[in-house]
């Protein structure tokens, strides 16, 4: 079975309504949603009502995926070893490895871009620190998955997924500020740790 084969498979079989536990689960995060969008009707904007509801959406499906759709194992699972997966693409081409590394990368993209414009509000000012609190959101988010991950015995906790997580989110943060109107060449080193990670991807499998 192909890389992508196994991966699609995973999202179908773990997705927001593949089964009893996840639809429970679904439902509740939507009533809570819509419970807050009533709550909130005349104190949040239509902006910050279709940022907030995409983000905290998007996060229910992080933790979904990472944990709550799966079924614990026996033993604590994890791999302490930085850049193993590197390694382990260099020794063995093993292409499953690559779309693990492209998907935690990818997988926190949207954070990047969904974090700031939903609490551009509340976010500061200046521009270092506005940028310092969407990413040290996003890593609080990737700590507590990984963490939960090896708690619940769901999945491996390994510092190479925590990486990839802030890749992403540091690409998804050049996106929102250059969907926001900043020039390419202002916003161009958010983009350069992605690139890093493809030619070194590209590299470990030559």
């Amino acid at each position: 079975m192909s890389g992508l084969q196994v991966y699609y498979n995973f999202f179908m079989q773990s997705g927001p309504f593949s089964s009893r536990k996840t639809m429970v689960f679904t439902v509740l995060v939507i009533l809570i949603l819509i419970s807050l969008l009533i709550l909130n009707k005349e104190k949040w904007t239509t902006q910050e009502k279709c940022f907030k509801t995409a983000i905290w959406f998007y996060l229910y499906l992080i933790f979904l995926y990472t944990f709550l759709s799966r079924t614990g194992k026996g033993d604590f699972d994890y791999n302490l070893m930085p850049f193993w997966s590197y390694q382990h693409i260099f020794s063995t081409h093993e292409f499953r490895i690559v779309l693990e590394v492209l998907f935690n990368c990818l997988m926190f993209i949207p954070v990047g871009i969904l974090v700031p414009w939903a609490y551009e509000n509340f976010l500061h000012e200046d521009e270092v620190k506005k940028r310092n609190t969407v990413l040290l959101f996003g890593l609080i988010v990737s700590v507590s998955a990984e963490c939960l991950q090896l708690f619940t015995r769901t999945g491996l906790f390994e510092w190479d997924d925590i990486f990839h997580n802030m890749i992403g989110m540091i690409l998804g943060y050049g996106i929102y500020l250059f969907l926001k109107g900043k020039h390419f060449w202002e916003v161009h080193r958010y983009f350069l740790p992605m690139i890093g990670v493809i030619l070194a991807l590209m590299v470990a499998m030559v």
